[in-house]
C-alpha cells in the first residue's frame, strides 16, 4: 500500500525557504538545493538545481509548478503520473519535462528502493516552487 504524504508538508521541504534553512524535510523525502539563482536574459524568472530522493512507499501529492520541471531519474523506479496521460514508468536514465501549470503525482512503488533524481526548476520570481491540486478524476 501507498504511504501518502499531507502535500503541505511535501511542499514545504521542495526547494522552498524552509529546505534552504536546514530544517528538517518529511520523513521520506529529501531534497538538496545545488544551486539557486536569478536568471538574465529571462527577467523575473528563477532557477534551481536540486537533487531529491522519494523513499520507498510514498508520493509527491498532486501538484503543479509555476515553471519549467526538468528532471533526470539516476536511480530506483517510480510512476510518474500526469493528467490527462497514461502513467510513465521512471527508471534510472530517463528524463523528463513537465511545463508549468501541468498537474502531476510522483509514486514510488517499492517496498525497498529509494527513487533519486535531479532536477532544475524555472518558475516566476516570488511564486512557490510548487503548489497543491486536486487528484484528476477517474
Amino acid at each position: 500500500m501507498t504511504k501518502k504524504i499531507e502535500f503541505g508538508i511535501v511542499l514545504a521541504a521542495l526547494l522552498g525557504v524552509v529546505a534552504i534553512q536546514a530544517q528538517a524535510p518529511p520523513s521520506g523525502i529529501k531534497r538538496t538545493v545545488l544551486l539557486k539563482e536569478d536568471i538574465a536574459p529571462m527577467p523575473a524568472m528563477t532557477a534551481y538545481v536540486a537533487e531529491g530522493e522519494l523513499a520507498p512507499g510514498i508520493e509527491s501529492g498532486w501538484h503543479t509548478h509555476p515553471g519549467h520541471d526538468f528532471t533526470y531519474i539516476r536511480s530506483g523506479e517510480g510512476i510518474l503520473e500526469v493528467e490527462g496521460k497514461q502513467p510513465q514508468t521512471l527508471k534510472a536514465g530517463v528524463a523528463i519535462h513537465n511545463l508549468p501549470g501541468v498537474v502531476h503525482n510522483v509514486r514510488n512503488p517499492s517496498n525497498t528502493e529509494p527513487l533519486k533524481y535531479s532536477f532544475v526548476y524555472i518558475i516566476e520570481q516570488g511564486k512557490p516552487v510548487a503548489a497543491p491540486a486536486p487528484a484528476p478524476a477517474k
